[in-house]
């Protein structure tokens, strides 16, 4: 009972952050990649390094560990599948959660929708898991430093160029929004580390209650057939409020709608289409599965780790996210939407 409310409560953390400080991945990598302002994904490049000085501390003083993967095809395609899904959902995992907490319908449809992508992924997993992998690689502080400040040197660069000048992320000792976001994500995902033995992830989520629901309504399927299933028998076996990447999930989930209960500032709802949404939730589904995580366990937990992977599946889903633009404007200018 104890490790359950400390998961909940640890979510809810993740869901008020992002939700009060107005905090998404895709909405920062939409805007790299259109208006040239980089203050989002400069916040994101704080927020790992804050968080990579932290899990490093945890690990060398415990028994908790990070998420270090092979380098696998599965993790370059999966992240290009994932990227394209970000755009066209208008949003990624961790923000469709948090919309779901601002009681936004449509966000729920593409929830399920991941969920369905989740299973597809699972279902053909023999397959892609048994693409080409390279050993994990682990990264170590000069190896990240020096990628750390590149990336953001790079980032200054191209907001300059695009702008005509990079915006400060403080102004005076007042922080940037982004930056509070980013600096908060990074501490409490470096508690759920220590605390719980491993860092925060979402994907996982979606082939287990995909499955959970398959099996709870009677659906005429043999589980045990699936290489997935069978792989991840341990994981798949446990209860709802015994599976540690469920409690998390759905503490995210409440922690957002508690700030969009008490905190009435305005706030921009995005428009989104209900056909791109679902296509872009399959597509996070299938695509976050494959990359042994999403822009949470594969991106963010997965270079606070150390993690050579997760600077991979960076590249791909930024790659991901302009074919995903791209889409869409072909979308709106065929008059489809």
């Amino acid at each position: 009972m104890n490790e359950m409310l400390l998961l909940l409560g640890l979510g809810a953390l993740f869901g008020a952050i992002l939700n009060y400080f107005h905090f998404g991945f895709s909405s920062g990598f939409k805007a790299l990649l259109t208006t040239g302002d980089t203050r989002n994904v400069r916040a994101q490049i704080w927020m790992l390094a804050t968080a990579f000085i932290g899990f490093s501390i945890v690990i060398a003083n415990s028994d908790s560990q990070g998420f270090i993967r092979p380098i696998s095809l599965a993790i370059p395609v999966g992240a290009l599948i994932f990227g394209i899904g970000m755009q066209l959902a208008h949003g990624c995992t961790s923000g469709t959660l948090n919309r779901v907490g601002q009681l936004r319908p449509i966000s729920l449809i593409t929830l399920l929708c991941m969920i369905v992508g989740g299973v597809i992924a699972a279902y053909f997993y023999q397959d892609w898991n048994t693409w080409p992998k390279a050993e994990p690689v682990s990264l170590g502080f000069l190896e990240q430093g020096l990628i750390f400040a590149g990336l953001y040197w790079l980032l200054l660069a191209w907001e300059r160029r695009r702008l005509g000048q990079a915006s400060s992320l403080r102004s005076g000792l007042r922080l940037n929004a982004f930056l509070w976001a980013g600096l908060a994500l990074a501490i409490v995902n470096t508690l759920h580390l220590a605390l719980i033995g491993q860092p925060w992830s979402v994907a996982s989520v979606f082939p287990f209650w995909g499955l959970s629901a398959a099996s709870f309504i009677g659906l005429p399927i043999e589980w045990d057939f699936w290489d997935y299933a069978m792989t991840h028998e341990s994981s798949l076996s446990k209860g709802l409020f015994e599976h540690t990447v469920s409690l998390t999930t759905l503490g995210l989930i409440a922690g957002s709608l508690f700030v969009t209960l008490v905190d009435r500032r305005s706030r921009t709802i995005l428009p989104q289409n209900l056909w791109l949404s679902m296509i872009g939730g399959l597509l996070m589904g299938i695509g976050a599965v494959m990359a042994s995580g999403c822009n949470i366990g594969a991106f963010f937990s997965g270079i606070a780790s150390g993690g050579a992977h997760g600077w991979v599946w960076l590249m791909f889903a930024l790659m991901g996210n302009w074919l995903g633009l791209k889409l869409i404007a072909v979308y709106s200018r065929r008059g489809l939407s």
